[in-house]
C-alpha cells in the first residue's frame, strides 16, 4: 500500500486572491504552482495523493475541484468533502501520514493526531 499525502484545496492548491469588492480574501481557480509542484513530487516518489477540503460536496464544488485536477493533470486518485467539519479524524482514518493545508487551526489539529503537515502561508495581510 502506498504511503498517502493529502491536500487542502482552497488558499493551497488554489491561491487566494483580494477582494476589493468584498473586502476580504477570497478563492480563485489560479493554481499555486510550489504546492502542485510538490504533489508531483510526492507521487513521483510512489505516494497516493487526494484532496481533502472542508468544502461541502455539492454537485459545484465536486465540478469546481475535478475540471481543476484535469486541467492541472494532478495525480489526485480521490476528493474527500468533510462538509464542514475539521480534517484531522478524517486524515487520520484515511491514513495520512503527510498534509499540506493553509488553516493553523486546521494544522494544529493535525499535528495532534501525528501527521506531518506542511503550513501554505498566505500572502502578507491574511
Amino acid at each position: 500500500m502506498a504511503k498517502l499525502a493529502t491536500f487542502d484545496f482552497d488558499d493551497t492548491l488554489v491561491l487566494p486572491h483580494w477582494s476589493d469588492e468584498d473586502g476580504y480574501w477570497t478563492s480563485s481557480t489560479d493554481p499555486n504552482k510550489k504546492t502542485i509542484s510538490a504533489m508531483k513530487g510526492l507521487h513521483s516518489k510512489g505516494f497516493e495523493i487526494a484532496i481533502v477540503t472542508s468544502r461541502h460536496g455539492t454537485s459545484e464544488h465536486k465540478r469546481t475541484i475535478g475540471t481543476f485536477v484535469k486541467k492541472h493533470g494532478l495525480p489526485v486518485k480521490r476528493v474527500i468533502f468533510t462538509n464542514g467539519k475539521w480534517k484531522a479524524d478524517t486524515l487520520d482514518k484515511m491514513g495520512s501520514i503527510l498534509h499540506y493545508d493553509d488553516d493553523k487551526e486546521e494544522i494544529t489539529r493535525i499535528k495532534a493526531k501525528g501527521i506531518k503537515t506542511v503550513e501554505i502561508p498566505h500572502p502578507s495581510g491574511i
